[in-house]
């Protein structure tokens, strides 16, 4: 009895010894975040598409994703989609014009690279 009090008690003093300094370290901000999601409002249109509305271009926007190192996953088409998107957006645009998505290998910088043009474009709702 008195041995599962001794070890009792050391339980409970083990496990205020873990309480103490827990925390949760992130890379992301709330300002990431809405980085992260500010090409939400920029609407990827066709050709055909924008003969029914209308619009103004803003101007060329790039968007890329890069492999830095080998042992990395290779670029993906969409966060290169995702980084153009966000980029129209810093340009005020709520619409883009996807030219074309390149994808390059031995980059300086990059391993491979995925590169994507367009315009971006403010769409009158």
């Amino acid at each position: 009895m008195q041995l599962r009090l001794i070890g009792a008690a050391l339980l409970a003093l083990a496990l205020t010894g873990c309480a103490n300094n827990w925390g949760f370290n992130s890379n992301v901000s709330p300002e990431g975040i809405k980085d992260y999601y500010k090409g939400d409002g920029v609407t990827l249109y066709s050709k055909d598409q924008l003969n029914e509305v209308n619009y103004v271009t803003l101007g060329s926007v790039e968007g890329e994703a890069c492999q830095m190192k080998a042992v990395e996953a290779p670029p993906k088409e969409a966060d290169a989609r995702a980084s153009i998107r966000r980029r129209a957006a810093d340009m005020g645009a709520n619409g883009l014009l996807l030219d074309r998505c390149i994808r390059f290998e031995d980059m300086p910088g990059c391993v491979e690279q995925v590169l994507c043009s367009g315009q971006a474009l403010k769409v009158a709702k």
